[in-house]
């Protein structure tokens, strides 16, 4: 299962805000969903990532008030997304290669289908890796010692 599409992993509704909010808007929003990232859209289009860690370089550090400062000026925007049809070998593999814990998988259209995040999918690889201990635990208790 370890190739098996990233977005029926763990698919998960994106939770987004305009581009015209403000940081306090999507913390809020973040907040209220219990995420740690949020997508920034321009309609449908992805053209930002928010997440915990810009409130606190971007916001915080700065010391920029939340309710009056634009997303767009604190967001991330070198994005680093991934279409539907990726793997979670290769979702995992940019994710370290970036430095990034979450991941906006996209559709044809430039479109946020989701957001992935580290360890949504690094608890599906122990899931994986468990159902192979226990698929080789009964393989071996058929069997019995020695084959």
């Amino acid at each position: 299962m370890t190739t098996e599409a990233a977005v029926r992993t763990h698919p998960v509704p994106v939770v987004s805000v305009p581009k015209d909010a403000t940081a306090m808007d999507a913390i809020q929003k973040m907040a209220e969903t219990g995420v740690s990232a949020t997508a920034v859209v321009d309609g449908r289009k992805l053209v930002g990532v928010f997440t915990e860690r810009d409130v606190v370089m971007r916001v915080v550090v700065r010391r920029l008030d939340p309710a009056t400062t634009p997303i767009v000026e604190v967001m991330t925007q070198k994005l680093v997304t991934v279409r539907e049809d990726a793997d979670r070998s290769t979702v995992l593999r940019l994710m370290a290669e970036h430095h990034i814990r979450h991941l906006p998988v996209v559709d044809a259209d430039g479109g946020v289908v989701t957001m992935l995040s580290m360890r949504h999918l690094l608890r599906a690889e122990v899931q994986d890796l468990t159902q192979t201990v226990w698929e080789l635990v009964a393989e071996n208790a058929v069997d019995g010692p020695g084959g």
